[in-house]
């Protein structure tokens, strides 16, 4: 045990001191110390790369790194791969390419735990998120008997279901059991676009797709990616992943930190959007490169602070429009918004609020979209309905963040009102419960599973007990 640590998260707008820290070696330490704290409060931390308060606790934090075995294995016909909850998905990836496998859906990072990116509803793009893949997990909790701590399999029906997003409500996870496929291969492109239907044309052909909508320019950057059917590195593959990694991940990353944290220039950032940006990327450049090279950024290098809103398909095309319409207001008090995004702001009174943030923010990072299939979970965020969702993510490097709160509120509010918008759990979360209420008609029974699991709210903090109305 270890009383004395300061918890910070990696964006550093959280920081909390557990009154105990605890990471068990095993099993029965683990039951151990949910038996001694059965009348506390107990959370658990991943990678602490989220931005939301789902981590925080005064009372007792585990920390289940130490719960990181691979194990790969057959089941009927299908190979599976049972994974420690404190696994970094990085070293699982590694660990299944020695094989030949790997998991179905990549996001963006790899240094999430299994068990921090699955309870949160973490994705990709182009597939189902993470939560919906999982097959059975373990849990550690007080189900049947709210006095006695014990291990519970979870592997079907509604049960499954609000285990696969959990937030930590129904207990410690402890294990969890994915498919596994072979590992492949991705062929991609860059293709500007002028605007977002052009984008959601080219997904037909190249349904792994991300883009972006670029602040100031306001042209669309479509990373097109489809599964190859060849086996093998091409187009200079290698040099590809070193140019991206030097020139974005690094290059433009500095560029922007310099531009809008240090000398807090509008016009240098307006000019590296309209004039820089569109000579760094090359659409002429096709390469194909494993799958879990060519799916992953280097996200996690520069902290930062990101809210990611997600609404269904049919809403993405005006979502899109309505983005670029209010942070072109932000940025310039003398921007006249278009009647559509006035029409809308009137009839869902929200025109007064606009005042928050007229003028007061130069929006200075690529707005990232991705499709996420809708998941079998209760409350994921593409989860309980039929058609396809876009996660449509703001990232901000300025501190202090007043005027990028004031925005988010705002887009979280007026996104909500207008397109139905969910929030992810683990970003930067403004979404009050109310709103929550009215966007995932499957909350009562995911509150009804956490209660069987935790009749005493031993898992519950602050956040998902007043966003979750989880008393």
């Amino acid at each position: 045990m270890n009383s004395t640590n300061l918890i910070q998260n990696f964006g550093r707008n959280l920081t909390f001191k557990p009154k105990h820290f605890y990471s068990p070696d095993n099993e029965a330490e683990l039951l151990a110390i949910l038996q001694d704290h059965k009348n506390g409060k107990i959370r658990v931390v991943g990678s602490l790369h989220s931005w939301s308060s789902l981590v925080k606790t005064q009372n007792v934090l585990i920390d289940m790194r130490c719960f990181n075995r691979v194990q790969v294995f057959e089941n009927n016909g299908k190979t599976q791969v049972r994974v420690g909850a404190g696994c970094q998905i990085k070293h699982l990836l590694k660990a299944l390419n020695k094989q030949g496998l790997t998991i179905p859906s990549l996001a963006l990072i790899t240094e999430q735990t299994i068990a921090g990116a699955t309870a949160t509803g973490t994705h990709g793009s182009g597939k189902h998120s993470f939560s919906h893949y999982i097959e059975s997990l373990r849990v550690a909790c007080f189900k049947g008997d709210e006095s006695v701590a014990q291990v519970v399999e979870v592997s079907d029906g509604v049960e499954l279901q609000a285990a696969r997003c959990s937030l930590g409500c129904l207990g410690v996870i402890v294990e969890i059991t994915l498919p596994c496929i072979p590992q492949y291969f991705v062929q991609e492109k860059a293709t500007f676009c002028e605007t977002i239907e052009g984008v959601l044309v080219l997904e037909k052909k190249a349904p792994l797709q991300q883009f972006f909508l670029m602040p100031h320019s306001w042209l669309f950057l479509a990373q097109e990616r489809v599964v190859s059917s060849e086996c093998r590195r091409r187009g200079l593959a290698g040099v590809y992943r070193v140019y991206w990694f030097l020139v974005i991940d690094l290059g433009m990353h500095l560029t922007l930190k310099l531009f809008a944290s240090v000398l807090k220039s509008k016009k240098l950032i307006h000019f590296f959007f309209r004039r820089v940006v569109p000579s760094l990327i090359s659409p002429r450049w096709v390469v194909t490169d494993r799958s879990d090279h060519a799916l992953v950024m280097e996200h996690e290098l520069f902290r930062h602070l990101e809210i990611e809103l997600f609404v269904t398909r049919s809403k993405v095309s005006a979502a899109a429009s309505f983005v670029a319409d209010i942070l072109q207001f932000a940025d310039d008090a003398n921007h006249q918004l278009s009647p559509s995004t006035h029409e809308r702001l009137q009839k869902a009174d929200l025109l007064d609020s606009l005042e928050s943030i007229k003028g007061q923010f130069t929006h200075h990072y690529p707005i990232c979209f991705r499709r996420i299939l809708p998941d079998d979970t209760l409350i994921s965020m593409a989860s309980g309905e039929s058609e396809d969702w876009y996660s449509i993510s703001f990232i901000t490097y300025v501190e202090p963040r007043d005027n990028f709160y004031a925005l988010g509120t705002f887009l979280s509010n007026s996104m909500f009102e207008l397109f139905q918008a969910r929030i992810h759990w683990g970003k930067w979360f403004p979404q009050t419960a109310e709103q929550i209420n009215q966007l995932y008609p499957n909350l009562e029974e995911f509150r009804n599973v956490c209660r069987q699991f935790d009749p005493k709210g031993v898992f519950r903090n602050q956040f998902v007990e007043d966003k979750l109305s989880l008393k």
